[in-house]
C-alpha cells in the first residue's frame, strides 16, 4: 500500500498535533514503506501540520576531531586514533549536511526548507515555524541539548515516527538533568577544534518504555508506528528513573561502562 501525504497528516492530527503543536521529529523514511512523492511528501506533511518542526542535524561524522586532550580516564574516549577515523573533519557551517544515520528526512527537512539551525558544531538541530529562531538561536554553541531544553520550556512534544526510544535524544537531557556528566569530544569550526559536550549511548533507551506508556499517544501509517509525548513529562520520567536506578537506560558498551564507573559505591 502506497501512503499518501494526506494519510500522514490524518495520523498526525490523530495524535493531537496541530498548528499550535511544536514538535521535535526523530523519524524512519525506510519504516513508513512506500511513499507517494518521496521524502520530501513526508516533511510536508509535518511541516503543514505543526506550528513548529524541529528535528537533529547532527554532523559529527564531518566535523569530528580525534583529539588526545579528550582521552582521559571516564571520558570513554579512544586512547589512540582509530584507524577508521574520518581524516580530513570539515568545518561545521549552517550548511554542513547532516550525518547519513539521521536518515533522508532530515536532511531533505534540512536542504529543502528555510531553516534556522543551533549552532553546536556536533550536535546541533533544525527547525522551522513559529519558534525556529528562539529554539536554535544565541546561546546553543556548547550545549548541544540546548534546543530540547528550549522546546521543554516552550511546551513542546516529541514525535517517534517508525522509530524507538533508542533514537531519543531528550533522554540525553533526561541524564543530564539525573546528574548523569557528559563526555567530552572536539569537533572543526572555521576557528579550528573546540571542545564540546556529547551525550553517551541510546543502545539501552527502549527501557523507558514501561515508565512513558501511560503518556503516549500512538497511531500508525503505512507500516510504521507513531508515537507522540508531551516533552516535559517524558524528560522527567526518564531523569526520575534514572535519578532511582543510576544503572538504568545503560547497557556495557564503554560510554555506559564509563557512566557506571561514576556511580558512587
Amino acid at each position: 500500500m502506497t501512503v499518501r501525504q494526506a494519510d500522514i497528516k490524518r495520523a498526525l492530527r490523530e495524535l493531537g498535533l496541530g498548528a499550535q503543536s511544536h514538535v521535535l521529529v526523530h523519524t524512519s523514511y525506510k519504516s513508513i514503506g512506500g511513499v507517494e512523492g518521496g521524502p520530501i511528501a513526508v516533511v510536508r506533511a509535518l511541516v503543514e501540520t505543526a506550528g513548529t518542526l524541529m528535528m537533529p542535524s547532527f554532523t559529527s561524522e564531518r566535523t569530528g576531531v580525534w583529539d588526545a586532550r579528550a582521552a582521559f580516564k571516564g571520558n570513554a574516549y579512544p586512547s589512540e586514533r582509530p584507524a577508521d577515523w574520518n581524516d580530513a573533519p570539515e568545518p561545521f557551517t549552517y550548511d554542513t549536511p547532516t550525518n547519513k544515520t539521521m536518515g533522508v528526512i532530515n536532511e531533505t527537512f534540512r536542504r529543502e526548507y528555510p531553516v534556522a539551525r543551533s549552532a553546536n558544531p556536533s550536535v546541533s538541530f533544525v527547525a522551522y515555524g513559529a519558534l525556529a529562531e528562539a529554539l536554535t538561536g544565541r546561546g546553543t554553541a556548547f550545549d548541544g541539548l540546548e534546543p530540547i531544553r528550549r522546546l521543554m520550556e516552550a511546551g513542546g512534544d516529541m514525535l517517534l515516527l517508525g522509530v524507538t526510544h533508542t533514537n531519543s535524544t531528550s533522554i540525553h537531557l533526561a541524564e543530564v538533568l539525573a546528574g548523569r556528566q557528559t563526555f567530552v569530544r572536539y569537533a572543526l569550526t572555521p576557528d579550528g577544534a573546540r571542545a564540546v559536550r556529547s551525550g553517551g549511548c541510546g543502545d539501552a533507551f527502549d527501557g523507558l518504555q514501561p515508565h512513558v506508556e501511560h503518556l503516549e499517544r500512538r497511531t500508525t501509517v503505512g507500516s510504521a508506528t507513531l508515537r507522540c509525548y508531551a516533552l516535559r513529562p517524558y524528560v522527567e520520567a526518564a531523569r526520575d528513573l534514572i535519578a532511582r536506578e543510576p544503572y538504568a537506560l545503560l547497557c556495557d558498551c564503554d560510554r555506559c561502562r564509563a557512566h557506571k564507573s561514576r556511580v558512587p559505591a
